[in-house]
C-alpha cells in the first residue's frame, strides 16, 4: 500500500481508502471485509449515518473493534441552516457512541455549499463547536464535502478553513478537475468519492479499459487508475461490498505508480474526444423538453451515448428497461415538437427510433 500526506498538514493516508456505504448486509461479512481491508494497509474509513439502511456506524464500529490504532475514521454532520455549535456537538457525540469510539480522526462538514458558509461561521455556530472538539483532542482533521458548483467549492477552499475536501470524480464525471487542481495549489488534501462511478464503471467497456496505457484488467481497474493518476488526488475512497471487489481494488492501487502526469493528461484528452463524440448526438441541453407526450428525450439519449461512445451496452439496456414506459424512446409519436426547439438541429425523431431499436 502506498501512503501520502493528506494536504500540507494532514496525516499520511493510504492511496486506496474505504467508503463504508456498501458494506454487506450481514454484520459478520462486513466485519470481515473491514478487517481484511485494514490488514491490507487501508487506514482510512469514510462513514455517514444514513449509509447501509442507517446502520453504517454500527457496522463500521464492529469492523474496527480492537484495530483503533491502525485505522482512521471519518464522521460528518450535515450543515443545516439551523445548525449551532451545540447541535453539532450532540450529533458528533451520538456518532461516536454508535461507532464505539471516543474520538474522530477526521471530521467533515457534510453537504456544504457556499451559500451556507454564513451558518458555519456565525457566532456560536458549527465551526466554533468543531474547533472546541479539536482543542479537546476529540477531532483531529477538519474538511468538507458536498455537491456545490466547482467554482463555489474553490471559494470555500480559498477561505483557508479546511484541510481536505471530498468530491466526486471519475472517468465520466470530471466536473471538479479544476477544484482538485486548486486544492493541490493550496495544500488541501483531496479525497475522491465515486471513483468507480457508484458502481457503474464496474460494467465492462473495452473502450475505457484500453484508455489506460498498456491496458487495464477491467473497466473498474481503468477507472481507479485514472483517478489515482491525477496528481491532485490524495486518495480514492471506494465503496466496496465484497472481498472480490476489495482484492481487485488493492491490485489496481498497487499498479498506479507507472502512470505519469503526462499520461494522465493524454487520457483526459482522449476522454474529451469521447465527450465531443457523444455531444454530436445530444448535448443534454434539454431545450427539447417537455415532450407533449411525456417522453424523457435527454435520458434516452444519455443512455444511448453510454452505449455508443463507451460501450456500456448491457448497462444502458438495463437502465432503459427500468425507465417508466411512457418516458421511453419507443413511445415517440414523431410529432416533431422537439426538433423545432433543438438548437443543435439534431434529427431527434430519427435518433429516438435508433435508441428504441438498440434497446428494444
Amino acid at each position: 500500500m502506498q501512503y501520502v500526506a493528506l494536504g500540507k498538514d494532514g496525516p499520511r493516508i493510504s492511496r486506496l481508502s474505504m467508503g463504508c456505504g456498501r458494506l454487506p448486509d450481514d454484520d459478520d461479512a462486513s466485519t470481515e471485509l473491514i478487517r481484511r481491508a485494514v490488514a491490507a494497509g487501508i487506514n482510512f474509513l469514510e462513514t455517514a449515518t444514513f449509509y447501509c439502511n442507517n446502520r453504517c456506524l454500527e457496522k463500521t464500529g464492529l469492523g474496527i473493534k480492537g484495530l483503533r490504532d491502525r485505522v482512521m475514521v471519518q464522521v460528518k454532520v450535515g450543515t443545516e441552516w439551523e445548525a449551532t455549535a451545540d447541535s453539532f456537538r450532540r450529533e458528533m457525540e451520538s456518532q461516536f457512541a454508535r461507532l464505539g469510539v471516543d474520538r474522530a480522526d477526521f471530521f467533515q462538514f457534510g453537504w456544504l455549499a457556499w451559500e451556507r458558509m454564513p451558518v458555519v461561521l456565525k457566532r456560536g455556530g458549527p465551526l466554533e463547536g468543531v474547533r472546541r472538539f479539536q482543542d479537546e483532542g476529540l477531532v483531529k482533521h477538519v474538511g468538507f464535502t458536498g455537491h456545490d458548483t466547482p467554482e463555489n467549492f474553490i471559494k470555500i477552499l480559498e477561505t483557508g478553513l479546511f484541510g481536505s475536501i471530498t468530491v466526486s470524480y471519475n472517468l465520466l464525471n470530471r466536473a471538479y478537475e479544476r477544484t482538485i487542481e486548486r486544492a493541490g495549489e493550496l495544500g488541501v488534501g483531496v479525497i475522491v468519492m465515486n471513483p468507480v462511478g457508484g458502481g457503474m464503471l464496474a460494467a465492462p467497456s473495452e473502450t475505457l479499459r484500453r484508455l489506460v496505457p498498456g491496458g487495464a484488467r477491467t473497466t473498474a481497474a481503468a477507472a481507479l487508475r485514472f483517478v489515482l493518476a491525477n496528481p491532485g488526488v490524495t486518495t480514492a475512497c471506494s465503496g466496496m461490498g465484497s472481498l472480490e471487489q476489495l482484492a481487485e481494488n488493492l491490485a489496481t492501487a498497487d499498479d498506479t505508480g507507472d502512470l505519469t502526469a503526462a499520461e494522465h493528461e493524454r487520457m483526459r484528452g482522449i476522454l474529451d474526444e469521447y465527450r465531443a463524440l457523444g455531444e454530436s448526438f445530444c448535448t443534454g441541453c434539454k431545450y427539447c423538453m417537455p415532450c407533449p407526450h411525456g417522453l424523457d428525450i435527454p435520458a434516452s439519449f444519455h443512455l444511448y451515448n453510454y452505449h455508443k461512445v463507451y460501450g456500456f451496452t448491457e448497462w444502458a439496456k438495463g437502465q432503459y428497461a427500468a425507465m417508466k414506459a411512457e418516458c421511453r424512446a419507443d413511445r415517440c409519436t414523431r410529432c416533431g415538437d422537439c426538433e423545432a426547439k433543438c438548437p443543435q438541429k439534431v434529427p431527434i425523431r430519427e435518433q429516438l427510433a435508433a435508441v428504441a431499436a438498440q434497446f428494444a
